[in-house]
């Protein structure tokens, strides 16, 4: 099973933490880089596989599980893990990616308290930002290889999650289709443009203090300028 999934599609993030991310924020917040990333129906359904994916590999309760979509972009995750769960957050640093999917849960009529998305530029061990919010689970989909340090993200989002709560993380295993995912013109904010290996995810999460890790392939897609394609995997530890 795959599907054709364009590049320039995959989002967000912050080798230098704050160039890497500054470099991300402009890209995203470019005029159009919202509303295009959020129409690619090719986009829309790999979201909806990732989320099933999701919901497989943890017991979502729609009364009782609070979510943060970290890299939410426009919130195309989101959505679909919404009807499954209490709440969810979105965090973002583009305010363009947050203004289109706060636009899009009032056009639906949902309740703030319910799903909504915040700008969150520099996110740092659970304190102030997010007003002392944790969570039961935190997704981060197709958004690692945009960060400069999977080993800092990781630690930190596992500051916001409850005990025994799970982190979700979805990306490209890197293999030789991997390497030519991502075209020059998007290297600058891209460290890691071939995705990433087992160990390298079970590292950055046994660092973080997270347990009970498991690493598994989910997804094929076509990429655009890969020849072959990709595989994603999902990863998830628990606090």
């Amino acid at each position: 099973m795959s599907n054709s999934l364009a590049s320039e599609s995959w989002h967000c993030g912050g080798h230098d933490h704050g160039e890497v991310e500054e470099a991300n924020k402009a890209f995203f917040d470019s005029p159009g880089i919202a509303e295009r990333y959020t129409e690619r129906p090719e986009a829309v359904e790999c979201a909806r596989r990732l989320a099933a994916a999701m919901l497989k590999a943890y017991p979502f309760d729609e009364e009782k599980t609070t979510v943060m979509d970290f890299a939410c972009g426009a919130g195309l995750i989101s959505r679909e893990l919404a009807p499954h769960c209490k709440s969810v957050v979105g965090v973002d640093i583009s305010q363009s990616m947050v203004d289109l999917y706060n636009r899009s849960v009032h056009n639906q009529g949902i309740p703030p308290d319910e799903m909504r998305a915040v700008c969150v530029s520099g996110i740092k061990e659970n304190e102030e930002q997010l007003q002392g919010m944790s969570f039961d689970v935190i997704v981060c989909a197709i958004a690692y290889h945009h960060f400069a340090s999977i080993d800092d993200v990781t630690k930190v989002l596992a500051t916001y999650l409850k005990p025994g709560g799970a982190l979700l993380v979805t990306d490209l295993i890197r293999d030789a289709s991997s390497q030519d995912v991502f075209p020059p013109s998007v290297h600058h904010i891209v460290p890691h443009r071939g995705g990433f290996t087992e160990d390298e995810i079970r590292g950055a999460f046994v660092g973080a203090g997270l347990r009970e890790i498991s690493f598994t392939e989910v997804e094929k897609a076509k990429a655009r300028h890969a020849p072959q394609p990709v595989t994603f995997f999902l990863a998830r530890g628990d606090k």
